[in-house]
């Protein structure tokens, strides 16, 4: 029989707090180590003030109330934190990461100070009872969840790579000419000789290689092709909306009943499409689509290629970092800066023989593929996660019965 008890936090941690030191963006020094705030990573230092697994937890800010990301966090390796979060570690008598999971099932409103900008002071922090096991027992759940986030993790930075690569490809064949380039240069082909032979061999005065033309994605891709009209509206809808859309990852999928529906479920979503946020664009709500059955916000462009071949290079073109900068300084409006979504489709993409953009399509296809199947199962590692989070930490569940559904998701 597992004993559970509840004591505070100042009685399960050693806090670190006397040890931060803030650094004024100005005075900063670009370098290897992550340097953190109140909700994670805010620049890179050349020093450290910590090494190894500590358990941060934001000290101020409005995150504090409404939870839209998780108000503790670990941090490990050497690092640097400032004075907006808290850091602390376990002692004698608890599990670090644990402590992370009992924090995140936490309500700390009534520790919060502070009617404009929530605070949590150290004094209030030292307070939060936490319902705990022995710490072998705490090991034993941390372990459960930890492998979730582990492989959740392990996706992300697996999809980092994927897409990185495809991207350095379409810059490489689109925007650089490497190539075509290299054939003037006399170098030696770098790629299969089916595909070299699709380029060039000479530049032209306008500075892109011979017989291709300066196009639009406008060329290659439908904008907005299929809305959602009173007429034919389903009884309910799966519904991506911007806020759940960051930097290339659909995060959340809310289903709706018609009747409950935002106004703006509007955009009818195909597998191979991409959508851009138009509000605000520099927050990166973009996305390569590959589930079907989705609905999409008024907010997004939806660019529906004209043909396969065209998928990769119209996501990869309309999302590069490149693009986002150009849309987010284009965009006008007081609160809500946006742009027109022809700006969207209007982004600059040469225009190359079909034949160089199949060869694209086989070079890259695998790579987003991979990495949306990646996120796909992310989703569901997260959801088991959620799952188990409650059941895990209030002792409903047994640590067995928990690490078997847990290795059933991942």
């Amino acid at each position: 029989m597992v004993e559970w008890s509840v004591r505070t936090l100042s009685e399960l941690t050693e806090n670190l707090d006397a040890r931060r030191i803030p650094i004024k963006e100005t005075d900063r020094r670009s370098g290897p180590y992550p340097y953190y705030g109140a909700s994670g990573i805010v620049d890179y230092v050349d020093d450290y003030l910590f090494e190894g697994l500590h358990l941060l937890i934001a000290e101020d800010g409005e995150n504090l109330r409404t939870r839209k990301l998780p108000i503790a966090f670990l941090a490990d390796g050497r690092f640097w934190v400032n004075n907006h979060a808290h850091i602390v570690k376990g002692n004698d008598n608890a599990d670090t990461r644990f402590l992370l999971y009992a924090l995140l099932t936490a309500d700390v409103t009534s520790y919060l100070s502070g009617s404009t900008m929530p605070k949590l002071t150290k004094g209030n922090l030292n307070r939060i009872p936490i319902f705990a096991p022995g710490k072998k027992h705490q090991q034993a759940i941390a372990s459960v969840l930890g492998a979730l986030d582990d492989k959740i993790e392990l996706n992300r930075r697996m999809n980092e790579t994927l897409e990185a690569m495809a991207r350095a490809i379409f810059k490489d064949w689109f925007v650089d000419f490497g190539p075509t380039r290299a054939k003037m240069e006399g170098r030696a082909p770098y790629l299969a000789a089916d595909i070299w032979s699709l380029f060039p061999d000479s530049i032209d005065d306008g500075g892109i290689p011979e017989g291709w033309t300066v196009g639009a994605l406008s060329d290659v891709a439908n904008l907005n092709p299929e809305s959602w009209s009173r007429a034919n509206y389903p009884a309910t809808v799966d519904y991506v909306d911007l806020s759940n859309t960051k930097w290339g990852t659909i995060e959340a999928i809310t289903p709706f009943a018609s009747d409950a529906a935002p106004s703006r479920a509007q955009r009818i979503l195909r597998p191979g499409d991409t959508i851009v946020g138009t509000v605000r664009p520099g927050n990166g709500s973009y996305a390569f689509v590959s589930a079907p059955g989705l609905t999409g916000s008024t907010g997004f462009a939806v660019l529906r290629p004209t043909k396969n071949i065209f998928r990769e290079a119209v996501y990869l073109a309309a999302t590069s970092k490149e693009n986002i900068d150009r849309l987010s300084h284009l965009a006008d409006g007081g609160a809500y800066p946006a742009v027109r979504p022809e700006l969207v489709a209007a982004t600059e993409i040469v225009g190359a023989p079909e034949s160089l953009f199949a060869a694209f399509n086989a070079a890259t296809s695998a790579l987003l593929d991979r990495a949306e199947a990646n996120k796909l199962e992310s989703r569901t590692l997260a959801a088991t996660r959620d799952l188990l989070l409650p059941k895990l930490m209030s002792g409903e569940i047994r640590i067995k019965d928990a690490e078997k559904i847990a290795g059933e998701a991942a």
